[in-house]
């Protein structure tokens, strides 16, 4: 797939090349032309290549592509400022005939600028990722929501069950709520395997938390994992888009002069690899010791199936799509290749599981200690 940005340069040059028989070739001057893609993706601010959000979602696209034959178009905004203008872009398909199929807006920060062009397009069908938009207001808009405090949860136990020092760490991107469900969670797991890290005398003695306040800033994410590394946490979660690539920086190196085992938890996609000394071959070891999945891609390749394949579009709050333990769109990465997990530690984090799913253990999705 291209960017549309991509695509207006390759039509520029075929125009310099060719002139005017390539002009009349990719634009009709008797009419617009038929859209042949059935999508549009505007993705998050921290761009693609984030190894986790923002590449997530790609690959549910690319996997549409393949089972499903759809095709996609996407742009990758620098700013929030640039959502509205790039949802508006797509919502009014200038260049085409027939309007996308869809449009995925991927990103909490997206809500405002989506609800406006919404209100603008009403025939026109869009998803969002990570935020809920009332569906009796906005009926073209179907909201795809994550709980990420429970798969959080089980990283956190992983976590609670393989620390040495017990003392854990969490590097965060922006200190909003959405956020904070990925340190509740893990908090809230890890306490509840492990008494050291239970209870608020122990949290604030045993527990670093910090925000890089961006998502994109590897220096920063590296630099404050540094620092819970140096005072004694052992295992660090991270949950930063593509900042939190720092991480793996710093465990990297700090595992070099570390008398303890020093541990990464990934996030949102599978991370295990990068915790590897080449993340092109990666090969044990890895000090990455699981990531916590948020199935972003099956999220937006289940709802691309349901709209544009099956031509289904649910009405009122039907069209809040969640994710969760239950129906598999959170959890935890397992990968036997690059490192085996001790059978205890499964075999407890799966019971913890079990009982979250049952209703037994109810996780918190916001702080429930004084940060």
């Amino acid at each position: 797939m291209v960017s549309k940005g991509t695509m207006a340069a390759l039509v520029i040059v075929i125009i310099a090349i060719g002139g005017a028989g390539a002009y009349i070739v990719m634009f009709d001057p008797f009419g617009p032309q038929t859209n042949p893609h059935e999508v549009a993706v505007v993705f998050a601010t921290g761009q693609l290549g984030d190894k986790s959000f923002n590449d997530g979602v790609k690959a549910g696209m690319d996997k549409a592509v393949t089972d499903l034959g759809i095709s996609y178009v996407f742009v990758e905004p620098l700013a929030i400022a640039d959502y509205e203008t790039f949802l508006r872009d797509y919502a009014t398909h200038a260049e085409w005939i027939e309007p996308y199929d869809l449009i995925l807006a991927i990103g909490f920060d997206q809500e405002v600028a989506l609800q406006t062009v919404a209100n603008e397009s009403t025939d026109q069908k869009f998803g969002i990722i990570d935020m809920f938009i009332d569906p009796i207001v906005y009926p073209n808009v179907a909201s795809l929501l994550f709980d990420e405090h429970e798969g959080s949860a089980l990283v956190g136990a992983i976590a609670g069950l393989t620390t040495t020092t017990d003392k854990i760490g969490f590097v965060g991107g922006v200190d909003i709520p959405l956020i904070h469900k990925f340190a509740a969670g893990y908090l809230f797991g890890a306490g509840y395997v492990n008494p050291q890290l239970n209870g608020s005398a122990n949290i604030a003695a045993n527990f670093s938390m910090g925000y890089t306040n961006d998502w994109v800033d590897t220096t920063a994410a590296q630099t404050m994992a540094d620092g819970m590394y140096d005072a004694g946490a052992d295992i660090i979660y991270a949950a930063a888009g593509g900042a939190g690539l720092g991480l793996f920086d710093s465990v990297k190196d700090k595992n070099a002069t570390s008398s303890v085992p020093l541990w990464a938890i990934g996030v949102d996609s599978p991370q295990m690899y990068l915790g590897t000394a080449d993340t092109a071959n990666p090969v044990p070891p890895t000090v990455t010791l699981t990531s916590m999945l948020k199935r972003v891609d099956v999220a937006a390749y289940n709802l691309i199936e349901s709209w544009v394949i099956d031509g289904v579009w649910d009405t009122g709050f039907d069209l809040i799509y969640s994710f969760n333990l239950v129906n598999g769109g959170v959890g935890y990465e397992v990968n036997t290749d690059l490192l085996t997990l001790p059978p205890a530690v499964i075999t407890e984090v799966e019971a913890f599981k079990t009982a979250i799913i049952a209703g037994d253990v109810v996780v918190p999705d916001d702080y429930f200690w004084t940060p």
